[in-house]
């Protein structure tokens, strides 16, 4: 596997996070998130919604749903402030790329694929955590081809703005990704897109975090001589 992330926060203390680690010998877990406000107790949320988004994760890696499900119903009893988290949090199997995934609130990641165009990855849009406590999410299911990237980022990266107030946009999004060559690394791809939004941007006053997060899957391992 091939993954790299990267973020900056529009303020000294931001909003977004990520995380991934691996559950098993076999399988990657990680997650890209946003929550809301920003600040010092946007910080101290974020804290809370790691440790238990990736402890479920960690206790129940074959069920990423029901996984999330369970951290939604703890963080939600230690959320006085109302506070909400837009969430994308998967597990790769890095024996065969069997993906499984849930989407609470976020939009669709990308997928880079060999040969052929970037493309949104099929998801079904649930609640932010915190918003309905006792929701049940579902596991969506999916596999990665080899040398397949996942790109996930944040809100920040689509409405960047520059100085005239305009937008950086899912089109520059796709642009920026057709313009990857074949076979880029994790990080490649994360600091073209990161170059792009700056260069959109221009110096402007930032108005949101900027996160990405991109996992690309090699392939299956050889198997090792007996």
């Amino acid at each position: 596997m091939d993954i790299h992330a990267l973020i900056e926060p529009a303020r000294a203390v931001g909003g977004d996070f990520y995380d991934f680690a691996l559950v098993d010998d076999h399988r990657l877990f990680f997650m890209i998130g946003d929550v809301s406000g920003k600040g010092v107790p946007a910080s101290l949320f974020i804290a809370l919604s790691k440790v238990l988004a990736k402890s479920a994760a960690l206790r129940e890696p074959a069920n990423i749903g029901a996984a999330l499900t369970r951290a939604n119903a703890e963080i939600a009893r230690e959320n006085a402030a109302a506070m909400f988290v837009t969430l994308y949090a998967g597990v790769l199997d890095l024996r065969d790329g069997a993906l499984q995934s849930v989407n609470a609130g976020y939009d669709a990641p990308f997928l880079l694929s060999p040969g052929r165009e970037p493309r949104r990855l099929d998801s079904d849009g649930r609640p932010p955590l915190c918003v309905v406590e006792d929701f049940p999410y579902p596991t969506e299911h999916g596999r990665l081809e080899p040398d397949d990237a996942l790109v996930l980022l944040t809100d920040g990266v689509t409405e960047a703005q520059n100085a005239d107030g305009d937008l950086f946009g899912l089109p520059a999004v796709m642009r920026t990704l057709e313009a990857a060559p074949a076979g880029a690394t994790a990080a490649e791809v994360a600091a073209a897109l990161r170059d792009a939004v700056n260069g959109h941007a221009a110096g402007a006053e930032p108005a949101d975090d900027v996160t990405f997060l991109v996992v690309r899957w090699s392939g299956a391992a050889p198997p090792t001589a007996p």
